[in-house]
C-alpha cells in the first residue's frame, strides 16, 4: 500500500458513512426546454439553443457569468503581450471526459478547425476573426497572434468550446452519436436525438464546483402550456421561457415555495429603428395623406419626439406586467460600455408635439411600422401600444405585423420607414451593437454588417474604431460610452424596453440565478436540501 493510503481510507469512509445518502432519483435534475438543439457539434451551427446545451458539456478559455461578464475558465489567466499577442494560460490538470489531459495543442486544434467545418449553416467564425495564427509556447500556454489589435478577443472566446485534438479530425454526425461529444464541462454525454432528451450524467474529473446533479435529462417541451403543465403535474423539476400569463398562477400555487418563478434581467432589448439613409420612401406621408418627399426620420427632433411620446413604464406594467424594465439605451446596466450618463426616458407628449412643430409636422404624419410577431414575449403587442401612443401625437402608425421568417429578409432590403426588433448584446458588452448597427456598413472593415437603418455619422464611426483598437480596458470602456451617449444623444435608434428572462422549478428543490444570455445551464440549478 503506497505512503498514506492507510491513514486516509478510514478518515474518507467514516465521513461517507457519516453523509446522508440521498436516494437516486433526488440526485437527477429533469429540465423542460423550449428549444432543443439541434446538434451536438459544439462548432456547427452557432444558435443560442445549441449554445446553452452544449455548454453543460464543453468548456471555452473565457468564461462568461450570469451578467455576462468575463471570468476565468480553462484559462486561469490572460494578457496581452503587445498590440498584436494575446497569451493564455492554461489551468493545469484538466482532463476531458475519456481522460486524456487538456493541452494548448488542443485549443490550436479547436481554432483551426472552426473555419474549416462545410456546410455550416451559422459559423462560429465570427468569434475568431483577427485570428492570424495560434502558437503553442509549452503544453500549457498559447499565443494568439492577430492581424490588430483585437481587445475583445478574450470576449469572443467565451463563445468558441475548446474539444480535443486527440483522435483528429471527427465529422458532425460523430458529435451528434455521441462518440465525438468529448469535453471538459460539468456533464458528460450519455445519449440523444432530435426529440428526445439529451441525457448528461455529472462528470467526476471536472475541474470547478462540484455540479449538484448526478444526471441531468434536458426534456424538449416547445408548447408553453406543456412546458408549464409538466412542471406542475411534476413530471419535470425546472423549465425556461415562462410564458408571462402563468407566472401569477405559479406563484400562486407556489405559495410555500412549492413553486418558484426566477427572474432576471435579459441582453434583449426592443428598440425602434427608423431609417435614416433614404432622403425619401414610401409609406412616408403627411397628415392629409399625401406622399413626401422627404423622410421626417432625418430630422432629429422628429425622433427625440417619438421617443418623448412613449410611454414606456406603461408598456412594461400592462403588457409585460412588470416583467421588463424601461430602456433608456441599447444595453442593459451593468454591461461594459452602459454610460451613467445618458437621462432616463422621459414620457413628455407635450413636448413630443412641440418638436414635432418645430421640425415641420404640426399635425403630425402617416408612416408604416414593421415588427416582427414571433421572436420575443408579446413583440407585436408592443408594435401595437407604440402606434396607439405615437398617434396621440399625430403620427399615425400603418402596422405591419408579420413572422420573422418574412421580417428578417425584408430588414435587409431596408423596405420600410421604420420597423422594431429586439437586440441581445451576448457578449455583455456595447462593441458588438456599436460596430454591427450603428458604424457605417464598410464591407472592408467588417463594420456595419447589420445597419438595416442607413445610420451614418462619421463621429461615431471614429469612436467605433478607436474601441476597437484600445486595448486597456477603462480607455475602452470610456470611447465606447461616449459613442453610445452619442447614438442616444441623436436617437439613433430608440429603446423602449429590456426584457426579463423567465425560468420556474419547484421550490422544495432547486435555487437558480438567472442568466443574462438566457441559457440553461445545469451547473447553476442549485440543490435545496
Amino acid at each position: 500500500m503506497p505512503i498514506g493510503i492507510r491513514q486516509v481510507v478510514p478518515a474518507a469512509l467514516a465521513a461517507l458513512l457519516a453523509a446522508p445518502v440521498l436516494p437516486a432519483a433526488a440526485q437527477n435534475l429533469t429540465v423542460g426546454i423550449q428549444g432543443e438543439p439541434s446538434t451536438l457539434d459544439p462548432q456547427f451551427n452557432l444558435l443560442g439553443t445549441n449554445t446553452s446545451a452544449l455548454r453543460n458539456i464543453y468548456d471555452t478559455l473565457v468564461l462568461r457569468d450570469p451578467q455576462l461578464q468575463v471570468q476565468p475558465g480553462l484559462a486561469e489567466s490572460w494578457r496581452a503581450v503587445d498590440e498584436t499577442t494575446w497569451e493564455f494560460k492554461l489551468r493545469p490538470g484538466v482532463t476531458f471526459h475519456d481522460g486524456s489531459p487538456l493541452t494548448a495543442e488542443d485549443v490550436r486544434f479547436s481554432i483551426a478547425r472552426v473555419p474549416s467545418i462545410p456546410n455550416n449553416p451559422n459559423s462560429y467564425s465570427t468569434y475568431i476573426q483577427g485570428i492570424k495564427e495560434v502558437q503553442v509556447v509549452d503544453p500549457l500556454t498559447v499565443r494568439f497572434l492577430t492581424d490588430g489589435p483585437v481587445p475583445l478577443l478574450p470576449v469572443n472566446l467565451t463563445s468558441i468550446f475548446i474539444i480535443s485534438g486527440a483522435k483528429g479530425p471527427q465529422a458532425n454526425s460523430a458529435f451528434n452519436n455521441g462518440s465525438a461529444a468529448i469535453g471538459t464541462g460539468p456533464y458528460r454525454f450519455v445519449s440523444w436525438q432530435p426529440g428526445q432528451p439529451l441525457v448528461l450524467d455529472r462528470s467526476d474529473t471536472y475541474y470547478g464546483t462540484k455540479p449538484d446533479w448526478a444526471r441531468v435529462s434536458f426534456r424538449p417541451i416547445p408548447s408553453d402550456g406543456a412546458r408549464v403543465g409538466a412542471l406542475l403535474a411534476g413530471d419535470v423539476d425546472f423549465i425556461n421561457a415562462v410564458p408571462l400569463q402563468d407566472v401569477a398562477r405559479l406563484e400562486r400555487e407556489g405559495a410555500g415555495q412549492r413553486y418558484k418563478v426566477f427572474g432576471g434581467v435579459s441582453s434583449y432589448v426592443y428598440m425602434l429603428f427608423p431609417e435614416l439613409g433614404k432622403d425619401s420612401m414610401p409609406n412616408l406621408r403627411n397628415a392629409q395623406g399625401q406622399p413626401l418627399t422627404t423622410n421626417p426620420w432625418q430630422d432629429a427632433r422628429v425622433r427625440q419626439a417619438v421617443s418623448l411620446a412613449l410611454n414606456r413604464q406603461t408598456i412594461v406594467d400592462r403588457l409585460m406586467e412588470g416583467h421588463a424594465r424601461v430602456a433608456n439605451q441599447a444595453i442593459p446596466a451593468g454591461f461594459f460600455g452602459h454610460s451613467e450618463n445618458i437621462p432616463a426616458a422621459r414620457f413628455d407628449l407635450e413636448r413630443a408635439r412641440a418638436l414635432l412643430t418645430e421640425a415641420g409636422y404640426p399635425q403630425g404624419f402617416q408612416t408604416s411600422l414593421s415588427c416582427p410577431s414571433d421572436r420575443f414575449v408579446n413583440d407585436s403587442k408592443i408594435c401595437e401600444a407604440v402606434a396607439q401612443q405615437l398617434q396621440r401625437v399625430g403620427i399615425k402608425i400603418d402596422l405591419n405585423v408579420m413572422p420573422r421568417a418574412t421580417f428578417f429578409p425584408a430588414r435587409m432590403r431596408r423596405e420600410w420607414p421604420m420597423h422594431a426588433a429586439g437586440w441581445g448584446s451576448l457578449t455583455g458588452e456595447s462593441s458588438y451593437f456599436l460596430t454591427s448597427q450603428i458604424h457605417t456598413p464598410n464591407r472592408e472593415m467588417g463594420l456595419g454588417a447589420i445597419n438595416y437603418s442607413g445610420i451614418s455619422v462619421p463621429a461615431i464611426d471614429t469612436l467605433i474604431q478607436q474601441g476597437r483598437r484600445t486595448l486597456d480596458n477603462d480607455a475602452r470602456r470610456k470611447i465606447l460610452e461616449q459613442a453610445m451617449e452619442q447614438t442616444m444623444a441623436q436617437n439613433l435608434v430608440i429603446p423602449i424596453l429590456t426584457f426579463e428572462s423567465l425560468w420556474a422549478g419547484r421550490g422544495d428543490r432547486v435555487s437558480f440565478t438567472p442568466r443574462a444570455d438566457e441559457e440553461t445551464l445545469a451547473i447553476e440549478i442549485r440543490r435545496r436540501n
